[in-house]
């Protein structure tokens, strides 16, 4: 953001707090409730441009999961096995993090269903690989899925023309607004200051400052939960995280047909019902890759077509349904679509979580953790450190 002459106001209040965060969406929060179960002296305030979930965090499709079999089969090419074992149990972490430290007893109250994920194959050569490879590997790593087969796929999941797929048993469904709100109220010393841009943020060796339109905020230490976004406060990660477009739309409710969340790769969508009977679908970046490269939040009309003809085409439940709400979000991705966490080795007591790369949901509660646990002396694990790029 820049800011003009006329718009800075001159006669700004200067606010002081232990700790400063920007950021209102679930990376900001879970830092948040993090540094108040290390300290709870600490007051915190988080600072946000719009209002609480407004980013990815209130704009994605409501999935609590570890990814797609293919997400591992990924992870394994990359880092290796043992790695990939290690980076899926982050994820079965974060889910069980968020049941036992935020949902607990609330589950009707979040929407959440513990439903499994499934990951339809693309081809029968795919399906072969999953079947004779994929399959085993997850199995030989301790992760709990199944094969699902066509039969299977059309009564669960209303897919059709494909073979059949793999169901991880324990991902599940969340309305991630309401967990948001849940985990709001969790916070006890944290104070929110909604409707306010940051557009410069400084430190030193004793403070850092924040400043927005409206205040000037005053620290020990500064919390920077951006995402995709975070390259337009702090220029030099322009270069390390990459913007990009994710777009999705809902039905009107419709008979219930789909379990739970659903990874069709052969599209690149993914899809899940509300519990009311919407249907979310999501994706088709392939159907325009290179405008998808961006930080424009807009709904455009190719990705919007090309979802809204899937939907009439593909389910039958569907033929004729009416698209309720459309709309896009962002998302940031590191080089090795890994995390980039902790101290930031240029800006002192400033400390980054960024590059959620479109599983903000299924990470962002524990990387929380870990990010606090970074301002305090402890390195975060190999694959999210951010020194590994620096």
């Amino acid at each position: 953001m820049t800011i003009s002459y006329w718009l800075d106001e001159t006669q700004k209040k200067t606010l002081t707090y232990d700790v400063l965060i920007v950021g209102a969406g679930i990376a900001g929060l879970s830092t948040a409730y993090w540094l108040e179960k290390k300290d709870p002296s600490l007051k915190i305030a988080i600072i946000e441009k719009h209002s609480l979930a407004f980013g990815a965090s209130g704009r994605n499709a409501g999935f609590v999961t570890c990814g797609s079999a293919n997400h591992f089969n990924k992870l394994q090419k990359n880092f290796g096995f043992e790695k990939a074992i290690e980076i899926w149990k982050f994820s079965e972490q974060n889910r069980e993090l968020l049941k036992s430290e935020i949902i607990q007893d609330r589950v009707s109250d979040v929407d959440y269903f513990s439903t499994g994920a499934c990951t339809v194959s693309s081809s029968e050569e795919d399906w072969v690989h999953q079947q004779n490879f994929l399959l085993k590997d997850m199995l030989r790593a301790g992760i709990d899925v199944e094969l699902l087969y066509e039969k299977d796929l059309l009564s669960q999941y209303g897919v059709k023309n494909s073979q059949g797929g793999i169901q991880y048993k324990h991902d599940g469904l969340i309305h991630p607004i309401k967990l948001l709100n849940l985990l709001k109220s969790r916070l006890k010393n944290t104070s929110f200051y909604f409707g306010e841009e940051v557009f410069s943020v400084s430190s030193s060796s004793s403070a850092v400052k924040v400043e927005s339109q409206k205040n000037i905020f005053s620290a020990a230490k500064l919390f920077v939960c951006l995402n995709g976004f975070t390259g337009q406060l702090m220029p030099e990660f322009k270069k390390l995280i990459k913007p990009q477009r994710a777009q999705a739309v809902v039905t009107e409710p419709l008979p219930a047909f789909v379990k739970g969340p659903c990874y069709l790769t052969k599209h690149l969508c993914y899809f899940r019902q509300l519990p009311t009977g919407e249907l979310l679908v999501g994706g088709f970046r392939n159907a325009d890759l290179e405008a998808e490269n961006t930080a424009l939040d807009e709904a455009t009309e190719k990705i919007q077509n090309a979802l809204t003809d899937f939907i009439h085409s593909y389910f039958t439940q569907a033929a004729n349904v009416k698209i309720k709400y459309r709309w896009s979000g962002i998302m940031g991705f590191s080089a090795d679509e890994q995390m980039l966490v902790g101290s930031h080795p240029d800006r002192q007591n400033t400390y980054v979580m960024a590059g959620c790369a479109s599983h903000g949901m299924g990470l962002s509660f524990n990387v929380g953790r870990v990010l606090v646990d970074s301002a305090f002396g402890i390195k975060p694990p190999a694959h999210l450190d951010i020194q590994r790029v620096f």
